[in-house]
């Protein structure tokens, strides 16, 4: 009985090792593409400027739209619906060049009674500046035989002077100074005039 044992056990052994081992099929090789041929690389133009840029052959790919980015549509604004906001202080004149702290219409005076008498602008002071009330249109130098409106008229005197010698350039409310040989008071000084007090 042990020995029939040890028979078939032996033979069970024997035809186990005996079977055919099996290996896996080695993979069909895959087909590799031939490599493609170079290309000539043109020679490298070094008289070009450096921020040229390289030109590349190949076929140009258009930009695709992302979907994730927002494109606003373009708003029309009608300027005339829009309120203007009125400035605090009045615009600041800006001192002519060469005569800080004087105002143009001072500056253009002054050119004026230079050539008017022959003297250099250097020897030409500025003595008043007043804010008046003209008696009339003719702004405190009236010209004979001229009819001028009996209204008051606010406007300013300019006194400038030249070697202790006045001379007046009178002016409306349009700032614009003429002068005058001539001149005849205003009805009014304002504040900051002669005998005034501020």
């Amino acid at each position: 009985m042990k020995l029939t044992k040890l028979i078939l056990t032996f033979a069970l052994t024997f035809l186990i090792g005996c079977t055919a081992v099996t290996t896996p099929e080695e993979p069909e090789a895959t087909a590799v593409p031939p490599e493609p041929a170079l290309q000539e690389v043109p020679p490298v133009n070094n008289d070009a400027p450096e921020d040229t840029p390289a030109e590349v052959d190949g076929p140009e790919v258009a930009p695709t739209p992302t979907s994730d980015k927002q494109v606003s549509e373009p708003v029309t604004v009608n300027l005339g619906d829009v309120t203007p906001v009125p400035l605090d202080n009045p615009p600041v004149v800006q001192p002519a060049p060469g005569n800080p702290g004087i105002k143009d219409p001072v500056v253009q005076a002054m050119i004026d009674l230079s050539q008017r008498i022959d003297v250099p602008m250097d020897d030409i002071v500025l003595v008043s500046l007043l804010e008046v009330t003209w008696r009339d249109g003719s702004l405190g130098c009236p010209e004979a035989d001229v009819a001028y409106t009996q209204a008051l008229v606010p406007g300013q005197q300019m006194i400038l002077q030249v070697n202790g010698e006045e001379y007046y350039y009178h002016s409306g409310k349009d700032s614009i100074f003429t002068y005058c040989g001539d001149p005849q008071p205003p009805l009014e000084i304002g504040p900051g005039g002669p005998g005034q007090d501020n």
